[in-house]
């Protein structure tokens, strides 16, 4: 008797509709491209969607089929040409493997939006089922924040979704899909797929789900899983800086049966509904977080953590340019030394620093360069403290392991103001980190391969939304979430929607309390 063959492939990418930069094959190039037998090798032991599908194939005695595994930093529409270079490898792969392959798992975003289409994932997924044909089992995993599409759903067998954002347990879902792809090739079972779409979009920052109204609606999702018959309650707050139908909030249950899974669809969607109003917030502007901060760090008991000040409206997690100033521009105008800043996405920066070479001052306009970008550069006047390539691998507890492709990078020591805001602030620096490749740093070791303990800083800021949480709130004396300005803005209402369903809470009134009969 043979093992079961169990072909394996990666194509990911949240795509920010709202970005005027398409997202081509270098992206991927630069974030992440393993091919063949690079996928096993190089993902084998991460705490990744595929490393965990590796952990459970290597304990079941499955054999591995790799195609691709290639994702992107978020960003525009992926381009036409990306698109069908890795959707023809995934289905190159299957051609090639023919009868041979038992089962399909696919790690994908299911929030990616390729040019001249609404739906990445949903096509490359039917196209996968024509391939293999109806009896053979295909799972894909999808990330927390997917813009779920009717085709996607019908397409597979099941969806698998991240639990936690941040997505501490992307190893733990790839392993959860493969082990679900195990029991549906050993036994008869067969599984039907439910969406519910409650009208609404979540802010970011309350989407966190260590604490607060989401932790609270993810439990009630895993008590769901317990009712008899139901394999899979995932929960999508959706991806809000996407210009299509299918954007929003949904509730996705596969079960053995229609009426199993749609009862605990509605009944987790109508209990989300009625915690609407918690999912919506106020956050402090650049000034007023800035500000606040200081104020925190100066009232810290002596071995306390720094104030963690998270610049969310230019994650380049959620498509942001990274070159952002208003954060950065507080912290130098109201003289925060001792402060730390990830990152400024500006490649002429890094040039100007590496010509400079390190020990030596330079005078830099940084960041507010990129198409897109909501602020104007800011002037500094910087000591290159180190030069670095960018390479350096998660050591946190989001994708443990995973390499990091920054490019040539640099860290600066920024002069910032003293009290007065006119002269250089001799109590201190502000340490930037410039870097040419566009990356969210959502890992603290980013700090550390360029030479500095972050543990250390009063302040620090970094571009990201949620995922810092995982690696620097552990760290942290406080977390701030600042209302900054940028491609990535977590309140919807700062978008001009044309093409998605309406009404969506907060941006339109929606009647009545009860989770609506129409959606």
């Amino acid at each position: 008797m043979t093992n079961e063959a169990i072909l394996v492939g990666e194509f990911s990418h949240e795509t920010n509709t709202f970005s005027p930069t398409p997202t081509d094959r270098e992206a991927f190039r630069r974030r992440q491209e393993y091919v063949g037998d690079e996928v096993l090798t190089q993902l084998r032991g991460t705490e990744t969607t595929l490393g965990g599908v590796v952990d459970v194939a290597e304990r079941e005695g499955l054999d591995l089929v790799p195609t691709v595994a290639a994702s992107a930093t978020p960003g525009g529409p992926v381009t036409a040409e990306a698109y069908d270079h890795y959707t023809g490898a995934i289905l190159d792969g299957l051609a090639e493997a023919g009868d041979r392959v038992d089962g399909v798992v696919l790690s994908l975003h299911g929030a990616m939006v390729p040019e001249g289409t609404d739906d990445g994932e949903g096509p490359l997924l039917e196209a996968v089922r024509e391939a293999v044909g109806p009896e053979t089992p295909v799972v894909a995993t999808l990330d927390l924040h997917a813009n779920v599409t009717e085709a996607m759903c019908e397409a597979a067998d099941a969806l698998v979704a991240f639990e936690s954002y941040p997505h501490v347990d992307m190893g733990e879902t790839g392993r959860t899909a493969a082990e679900l792809l195990v029991d549906l090739l050993r036994t008869d079972r067969t599984l039907t797929t439910w969406i519910e779409r409650p009208p609404m979009l979540p802010y970011g920052p309350l989407q966190n789900t260590f604490a607060g109204p989401m932790a609270d609606v993810e439990a009630a999702a895993r008590d769901l899983e317990a009712r008899a018959g139901v394999a899979k309650v995932n929960v999508f707050p959706g991806f809000h800086k996407a210009d299509i139908p299918s954007m929003g909030a949904s509730v996705v249950v596969a079960a053995d049966d229609a009426e199993t899974a749609r009862d605990a669809a509605r009944t987790l969607a109508a209990e989300w509904w009625e915690r609407r109003e918690a999912f919506v917030g106020d956050f402090p502007d650049p000034a007023a977080a800035v500000a606040e901060a200081k104020d925190l760090a100066a009232g810290r008991d002596e071995g306390d953590g720094p104030v963690v000040l998270a610049d969310a409206g230019d994650n380049p997690g959620g498509g942001g340019t990274g070159d952002e100033t208003a954060v950065l521009r507080e912290l130098v105008a109201q003289g925060v030394g001792n402060s730390g800043f990830a990152i400024v996405h500006d490649p002429e920066a890094v040039a100007a620093c590496v010509d400079a070479g390190v020990g030596r001052s330079v005078s830099l306009s940084l960041g507010g360069k990129a198409e897109g970008s909501h602020t104007d550069p800011l002037r500094v006047d910087a000591h290159v403290a180190a030069l670095t390539d960018g390479e350096f691998r998660n050591t946190g507890p989001m994708g443990t392991g995973t390499e990091n492709h920054l490019g040539r990078t640099a860290r600066l020591e920024c002069e910032v103001a003293d009290a007065s805001g006119e002269r250089p602030n001799e109590a201190g620096r502000a340490s930037v980190v410039v870097t040419e490749n566009r990356q969210q740093p959502l890992d603290a070791e980013l700090w550390r391969h360029v030479g500095v303990q972050p543990e250390r800083f009063d302040v620090v800021a970094v571009k990201s939304n949620n995922h810092y949480r995982a690696d620097y709130e552990p760290m942290a004396s406080h977390v701030l979430t600042v209302n900054s300005p940028g491609l990535a803005a977590f309140d919807p209402h700062r978008y001009e929607y044309r093409r998605i369903a309406r009404p969506k809470y907060p941006i339109d009134d929606v009647a009545g309390d009860d989770y609506p009969d129409w959606a």
